[in-house]
């Protein structure tokens, strides 16, 4: 794709500092005519670890796909609420090159409910409004990143026309669906305001075919709009290693049959399905009480916000109940340098979801070399090969997830065959090819946005793609 055409650009460095150039070679030839993107993710920080209450997959995926758009030339904004007076506004980063994370005020600076988030997202769009003003800014292109920030480029879009090309990560329609008829606990503004986004967006992305089947039949979104562009995966960071290896980074031995749960202590992550199926496993197998446990990553492993979050409390009471409480072990969040030798140390991770549009956990364990047991749901139905990369089961069902982790920890080879064929299936995610479709998906916005707003006729040398 060509360079995109703008003005007021001038390569950044991490912090917002102006640069001459980029440190990467690659993106020499497109600096001069460097396009300008808002990534705007509202609700979570791309720079927060994965595993807290407001943070997961998103995260990662926004802060990998910045960092890579970044080394091709491209200069990123990242919007995002501040949650901490402490933490600079535009802080230094280590994304690389053109990169920035910009932190506004949206009501108190303090964790806040997603409900309070988007009670404020009028004070977020002001916030945006004030600072692309007072830097002189254009962007080139919005993208969003979950409802609510899809709102918000629709509103900045009213006084600074740009197209939006906008990505759900999960659907509120689909997430009352998983949770089986009872009451939902989505914000009412949420399947309007995606149902809203889906028509006004230039383009959307689907991380998977099945994700755009829910956007088609759910939503009524136009098919033509939508572009599927799978997540990626750092297959520099996520790699396998000898289990030694992990376990001795890991400072201790977290036990000798480690099965692994990588999530947010949200309901629809099913963990409670996985705490009774280990719960079978045991009562099957009882020398496993000596050298098996569950790792829990994500949430807060302290005891006092243990007790005060509900669905960890909950979790917490369930594990003691079936006898479980030395076996489950909640870890906390974690960055993803640590998160690797907690996959390479596992003999299977496991991800029990009741919706799960992609299946982030699932790639990395995979890029390990480590099987994944996962629900058959969503996205994880697409990414995981049944019998080959690992095993399909169908989500809530404690008694199918137990009868697939029995063999995987009784033979050792199955596990090491599973594992191969993960790590291979894993190479065609790696984020330099997942972002060169993203910057093919912009330049084709990019081309529609100027013919409608030329009227069909293009100008030479406009440097459009």
């Amino acid at each position: 794709m060509g360079a995109i055409a703008s003005s007021n650009h001038q390569p950044h460095d991490a912090a917002g500092r102006h640069s001459a150039a980029g440190t990467d070679p690659r993106c020499a030839s497109v600096l001069h005519a460097a396009p300008r993107i808002a990534m705007l993710s509202v609700h979570t920080c791309p720079l927060a670890a994965p595993g807290g209450k407001q943070t997961g997959g998103m995260n990662v995926y926004v802060r990998e796909l910045m960092r890579q758009l970044g080394r091709r030339g491209f200069l990123v904004d990242a919007f995002t609420r501040s949650e901490s007076a402490a933490i600079p506004h535009v802080p230094d980063t280590d994304l690389g090159p053109n990169v920035r994370v910009i932190h506004i005020v949206s009501g108190p600076e303090t964790p806040v409910t997603r409900d309070e988030i988007w009670a404020n997202v009028p004070a977020f769009i002001e916030g945006v409004c004030g600072f692309i003003e007072a830097e002189g800014l254009h962007y080139d292109l919005y993208h969003s990143h979950y409802w609510m920030s899809g709102h918000v480029a629709a509103e900045l879009r009213r006084c600074h026309p740009a197209p939006i090309v906008h990505m759900f990560h999960t659907l509120g329609a689909m997430k009352d669906l998983a949770a089986g008829g009872g009451p939902s606990t989505e914000n009412v503004d949420r399947i309007p305001t995606e149902r809203a986004i889906m028509g006004y967006a230039d383009a959307l992305v689907a991380a998977t075919s099945i994700d755009m089947e829910h956007m088609v039949e759910l939503y009524g979104a136009d098919p033509s709009k939508i572009e599927i562009i799978p997540p990626g995966v750092d297959l520099d960071v996520f790699r396998p290693m000898p289990r030694e290896v992990a376990l001795a980074h890991l400072h201790r031995d977290p036990c000798e049959r480690m099965i692994l749960f990588v999530g947010r202590m949200d309901p629809i992550k099913g963990l409670d399905t996985l705490i009774r199926a280990m719960g079978l496993v045991v009562s099957r197998d009882p020398s496993l009480r000596e050298n098996a446990c569950l790792c829990v990553v994500g949430g807060d492993a302290s005891e006092d916000l243990r007790r005060a979050d509900a669905e960890l409390g909950r979790l917490n009471d369930l594990a003691e109940s079936l006898g479980l409480g030395h076996l489950v072990r909640f870890i906390g969040s974690l960055g993803q340098d640590d998160l690797r030798y907690y996959y390479n140390a596992a003999e299977v991770v496991v991800v029990p979801s009741r919706y799960e549009s992609f299946g982030m956990v699932a790639l990395e364990a995979m890029a390990c070399g480590t099987p994944v047991i996962a629900s058959d749901v969503g996205g994880l139905s697409t990414l995981i090969r049944d019998g080959r990369t690992g095993f399909l089961v169908p989500d809530g069902d404690p008694e199918a997830l137990a009868a697939k982790l029995q063999p995987l920890l009784a033979l050792p080879e199955i596990h090491d065959t599973l594992g191969e064929h993960g790590t291979a299936t894993a190479e065609a995610y790696g984020w330099p090819a997942i972002a060169e479709r993203v910057e093919a998906l912009y330049g084709q916005v990019w081309r529609e946005w100027h013919m409608r707003a030329l009227g069909g006729v293009t100008v030479a040398g406009s440097g459009a793609p």
